[in-house]
């Protein structure tokens, strides 16, 4: 039966704990130091904890003694009752569940039934004066007396580690339209003189003959820009409360998209300036360069210029970069390429320019100052507009971009060989 003299003691000692605390929280509370009466309160509190102390004690270890008979009962009543290696593996069969205290085996009632499987699973010495299967039995006690703390018991105390930055590649870079002839738009079309007819010089057959044809005919042409525009609405709470800044990001995205779709427009134009593109009948690094040589010279014979920049898609492109000769060549230089930066190197002294707005098997080779770019100066401009009376920020991008090839004969098209 419970020792009822401990259980007072215990109960007398918790309150006397609790009275000096409300004497120590009322001062702490008033921000004060204690009052001489209230020490003196907390003296006699003291003094009475003290004389409880050693009394607690005692009886403590008269439990203790109990606990410990009584397991020594229970040892005693299984070897009389089960021989050894019958039942022996059982679990609670023989109420050597909890130490024979007689309930569940889910947990310890007294600390020296705790001690006593302790010493009898650590020491081996010990353990040998009692039957192997006592000792099993006090092993799955301690495992189960160890409560354990997992990361799904404390969801409150455990975060995920956030990094405020955007990940992927947020690419504005216009290789075609950097190439360019770039002017300023600053109306809706572009006209340029275009010399349709030339004069031709012809040898004289006698004097005072004619000979040759003076006419000569220039007309305008005429490029119509394209606009392009998008437009998003934001509430007020994301634009305060996001990180990274949701709505820099969405201006970022915007003109990162506006810079894709104008230079696939420069290169949409490229791609049709020549009509009659020449096909490679060999993919090696010998057939590559007398296919830009030749295209180098069809420009020439056509315009009388001289070809300044190769233009590939980047497939194309790479796929070149990764053609190995070990013969150099003799009349053409080219230039190292850097992979990991990008960096494409000068091809017989043509820039080397990869664009996603190249269409895929097409490289183009020509004089890049007879692309004309027009766009609106800072494009894409960047629109907000505050709506007071929803709590929003309605933004969008906007500009206008036109395009053209002001010399077609300026560029002679390469299809690259597609076998092995």
């Amino acid at each position: 039966m419970p020792n009822a003299v401990l259980q007072r003691l215990v109960d007398e000692r918790t309150q006397r704990q609790e009275n000096i605390d409300r004497i120590l929280d009322r001062a702490n509370d008033e921000e004060r130091d204690p009052t001489e009466s209230e020490r003196e309160l907390i003296g006699a509190e003291r003094t009475r904890l003290t004389q409880l102390e050693p009394m607690i004690g005692e009886l403590l270890e008269v439990e203790e003694t109990r606990g410990a008979a009584a397991d020594a009962r229970a040892a005693l009543r299984r070897r009389r009752e089960t021989p050894e290696g019958e039942g022996g593996e059982g679990e609670g069969g023989d109420g050597e569940g909890d130490g024979g205290d007689g309930g569940d085996d889910a947990g310890y009632r007294t600390f020296a039934h705790y001690a006593r499987d302790v010493v009898i699973t650590r020491f081996d010495r010990i353990g040998a004066t009692v039957s192997p299967h006592l000792r099993r039995q006090a092993q799955q006690r301690l495992e189960r007396a160890v409560s354990q703390v997992l990361t799904a018991n404390v969801t409150g105390l455990t975060s995920v580690q956030y990094i405020n930055q955007i990940m992927q590649v947020i690419n504005r870079s216009r290789p075609l339209v950097q190439a360019a002839n770039n002017v300023a738009l600053s109306a809706g079309k572009i006209q340029y003189p275009h010399i349709a007819t030339r004069p031709t010089v012809a040898k004289q057959a006698a004097e005072k003959t004619e000979a040759g044809v003076g006419a000569m005919v220039v007309d305008f042409a005429q490029v119509v820009a394209d606009t392009y525009l998008v437009a998003a609405n934001f509430s007020w709470q994301v634009i305060q409360w996001s990180n990274p800044d949701a709505m820099q990001l969405w201006f970022d995205l915007a003109a990162a998209d506006y810079a894709q779709k104008t230079d696939a427009a420069a290169g949409a134009v490229l791609a049709a300036a020549d009509s009659t593109p020449t096909a490679m009948t060999a993919g090696d690094l010998a057939a590559w360069m007398a296919a830009i040589s030749a295209a180098a010279g069809e420009v020439y014979s056509k315009t009388g210029r001289y070809a300044n920049t190769i233009a590939a898609n980047p497939a194309d492109a790479y796929k070149l970069l990764g053609l190995v000769s070990a013969t150099s060549p003799i009349f053409l230089a080219t230039g190292s390429a850097d992979l990991s930066s990008g960096t494409f190197p000068s091809i017989a002294g043509l820039r080397f320019v990869a664009s996603s707005g190249i269409p895929a098997g097409t490289v183009i080779v020509g004089d890049f100052s007879a692309l004309l770019c027009a766009e609106t100066p800072g494009s894409p401009v960047e629109l907000r507009a505050v709506e007071p009376s929803i709590g929003g920020v309605e933004v969008g991008i906007i500009g206008a971009f036109a395009c053209a090839v002001t010399d077609p004969g300026a560029f002679a098209e390469i299809t690259p060989f597609v076998g092995p």
